[in-house]
């Protein structure tokens, strides 16, 4: 990255003795920090849990570390979730029966916070980091990149200082005796709250973005970047490119630059579509930046711009592989239609594709405009190749951030986690839910008969599609046309099938045999024919040219309002070009070099002395009354001139002259600008159908309360609600598996519990 190779080059100037008090702190805090406690159980005792890091891998749903509310016989308060969670997919089971019974949701615990004895360095526990599933061959491993400390609640029982960034990425493989393992990929920094994605074939990781904050190692410690709730940042640029299958290469690092939005980017989200182009793409969404940032200066969470969604990037991966070595790849722009969605970050992505990938679906979830305090609840969809964006569900009740989505299977989405920014506890009471793709209903039932099951475009999709439910999509380019054509190229080529339902007659950019036969019969079509009708073109031609040259010479000219270059040499040789005198037919006139005109080629010479009365004036000087061409001679002090007492030819005079009068004078109102003054037209009070709702669907994020900040468990602060009472009610918001109800503001809870905030 290139804040990255800036601070390496400073590392490599510095002086010898600085490097090595470095090297010796760092060594000396990792190993003078011994692992404490890890803390409460994180499923016993979960309120809320967000910015973690997870994957569906093997059949197996992990979740790791995460900032997390604790209820502990009373005391809340915030801290690090030292442990990671994994859950069964293989089983059906529903999240609101209690895990001892029957169809309930049980979740293993493993604790992290101890020292692997392969490395002899306790494996770290972060917050905003990303799981990378990995090569398919490497069933049991799982790959966790980045993340930064969490530095609000520095005296929680489980918290334990930054280390170094030398080993940005671990990796977890639970058939090990000793399961964690480290990795350096030769990198400066080790960036979190990036955007992340992976080609599971290749096995290839993708990293956008990211920052460097307080908690990001012992350099960062201390100022500039001294700000416990983490809000001050050092954004990182370029987009790493990760080689999942040998961990010991060198994480290549690549321009971003070609970008629409080049500035380093946090907190959006980044889609790989394998059925794309020949080696795939990568779709970038929304996010933050900071434009105009100086390398070295810091910037402010709350501050900045957020990347809208009227536009998305796509990366043409092919490009980039086809020369790894020497090639930073092809960046599209395409701008996108329909119900788009406010900007955000925090926010989460899944994709899935019809199943004949005749159109691809992107599903955006919740999210938070730190800027402007608000918070999200909604579901929104960008249909592929048409750019255009579906709100499915809006002015949910529960507005999140900070959670993370995962497709399973087919046609569910998993959501992980997430700050309920209107609950003091998640209503969803073991940290995760489901929504049905297809459908577009949530629920708390996850179905394990199903995962095989292909997914059906919804019925609110199929309008931009122009498919049905089981794909035949026939919209094939944006609705607007392709912003920049390479991409449109780059969607006629896949290493799959081509969908048959898309129109061939835009299928120019293809490959294969099938296209070249096309071609080839076109052609031979097109030879047989142009024989017969090049005659017939050249002859009709002919006929146009000659009839063209008839009408054009009996039709009026207009003079050319610029005037014949002048002689400096012989000022009185100067000429205008006038209209011609031998009925209409074009004159010339003499001049610099003589001027060859159609025939009749003949040279007519006009008197100088004609060019004032057959000067031609703009419209704009006849007033009302006045003959074209003929000029109006002003003298100063004279007003504007009145209309003719008689005007032969146009109208008999009036015997009432003060209405001719009268005339002249509005004319000459005319003349000078006055208008008469305009007629106010009745609003319309017809009812707009089509405006969007007047709830605001966001909800205001305040700042974590005194009892969320360093707090330990023996520091008693405001109890909770009751438990039994608050998981109740929570556990009815989406029984009938559909969306929370919104938070409407005529109606005012009997309790208002304190808002959790971001707490960052």
């Amino acid at each position: 990255m290139a804040f990255s190779s800036g601070w390496l080059q400073y590392f490599r100037v510095a002086p010898l003795g600085l490097i090595a008090i470095w090297a010796f702190t760092v060594a000396h805090v990792g190993a003078q920090q011994p692992p404490k406690n890890a803390g409460p159980d994180p499923v016993e005792n979960f309120c809320m849990r967000w910015w973690s890091q997870s994957v569906v891998k093997n059949n197996t749903l992990y979740i790791d570390s995460g900032v997390q509310r604790f209820n502990d016989s009373g005391d809340v308060y915030l801290g690090i979730n030292n442990y990671l969670l994994t859950i069964d997919m293989t089983k059906t089971w529903d999240w609101q029966i209690p895990s001892n019974k029957s169809g309930g949701l049980s979740i293993d615990v493993k604790r992290k916070n101890v020292t692997s004895p392969s490395t002899g360095t306790a494996v770290p526990n972060l917050i905003r980091g990303h799981l990378f599933h990995g090569p398919r061959n490497k069933s049991d491993t799982i790959y966790n990149f980045g993340g930064t400390t969490y530095m609000n609640n520095q005296s929680f029982e489980g918290y334990r200082q930054p280390d170094s960034s030398q080993y940005p990425l671990w990796t977890y493989d639970h058939t090990l005796d000793s399961p964690w393992d480290k990795h350096t990929i030769q990198q400066v920094w080790q960036p979190n709250h990036g955007a992340a994605a992976e080609d599971i074939e290749r096995g290839v990781g993708f990293y956008l973005g990211g920052q460097i904050d307080m908690g990001t190692s012992t350099l960062t410690l201390s100022n500039p970047f001294k700000d416990p709730t983490q809000n001050l940042y050092m954004p990182l640029d370029g987009m790493l490119i990760i080689n999942l299958v040998d961990l010991d290469v060198r994480a290549a690092n690549i321009s971003t630059s070609s970008m629409k939005r080049s500035s380093p980017r946090v907190g959006g989200t980044l889609e790989y579509i394998d059925a794309v182009g020949d080696s795939g793409i990568l779709v970038a969404l929304g996010g933050q930046i900071q434009p105009g940032l100086k390398f070295g200066e810091i910037a402010n969470r709350t501050q900045g711009e957020l990347i809208d969604f009227n536009t998305v990037d796509v990366f043409d991966l092919d490009s980039y592989f086809r020369d790894p070595s020497s090639s930073n790849g092809t960046w599209y722009e395409q701008t996108t239609t329909g119900d788009i969605p406010a900007p955000r970050i925090d926010f989460c992505t899944v994709y899935v594709s019809a199943p004949d990938n005749s159109s691809h679906h992107i599903y955006l979830y919740s999210g938070f405009d730190p800027i402007n305090n608000k918070a999200y609840d909604d579901v929104a969809v960008l249909s592929i190749p048409s750019f255009t964006w579906t709100t499915l569900f809006d002015n949910g009740g529960a507005p999140r951030m900070g959670h993370n989505c995962h497709r399973v299977g087919k046609r569910q989405m998993v959501t992980v986690g997430g700050n309920v920014t209107t609950l003091r506890f998640d209503w969803e009471l073991k940290g995760v839910a489901f929504l049905e793709l297809s459908t577009a209903k949530w629920g708390s039932v996850f179905y394990s008969n199903i995962t095989d099951t292909d997914y059906d475009v919804p019925t609110q999709l199929l309008n931009v599609t122009g498919g049905k439910a089981n794909g035949g999509a026939t919209v094939s380019d944006p609705k607007q046309g392709w912003t920049e054509k390479g991409l449109g190229d780059v969607f006629r080529k896949s290493r799959y099938t081509m969908p048959s339902s898309w129109p061939t007659s835009n299928n120019t950019s293809g490959s294969g045999d099938s296209q070249d036969s096309k071609k080839t019969n076109v052609g031979a079509i097109a030879g047989g024919v142009v024989g017969g009708v090049a005659g017939l073109a050249i002859i009709a031609g002919i006929l146009f040219f000659l009839h063209r040259r008839r009408v054009k010479a009996r039709a009026a000219s207009e003079l050319h309002g610029d005037e014949i270059p002048r002689s400096s040499s012989d000022e009185k040789k100067e000429k205008y070009e006038l209209q011609g005198v031998n009925e209409n037919d074009p004159a010339e006139l003499a001049g610099p070099e003589a001027q060859e005109l159609n025939a009749p080629r003949e040279f007519v010479e006009a008197d100088h002395d004609t060019a004032a009365w057959a000067s031609e004036l703009p419209g704009t000087n006849t007033v009302a009354g006045g003959v074209h061409g003929v000029p109006i001679v002003r003298t100063p002090g004279d007003d504007l001139p009145e209309s003719p007492e008689y005007t032969p030819g146009l109208r008999r005079p009036s015997s009432a002259g003060g209405e001719r009068r009268r005339s002249s004078s509005t004319g000459s109102n005319k003349v000078r600008g006055v208008q008469p003054a305009p007629v106010k037209q009745p609003l319309d009070q017809k009812k707009d159908y089509f405006a969007k709702p007047t709830t605001d669907p966001s909800s205001r994020v305040e700042s974590p309360g005194s009892e969320d900040v360093f707090r330990t468990p023996h520091e008693q602060v405001s109890p909770p609600e009751p438990v039994l009472a608050s998981r109740k009610d929570a556990s009815l918001l989406r029984r009938q598996i559909s969306p929370p109800e919104p938070v409407t503001p005529s109606t005012k809870p009997t309790e208002s519990p304190t808002p959790p905030g971001t707490a960052l």
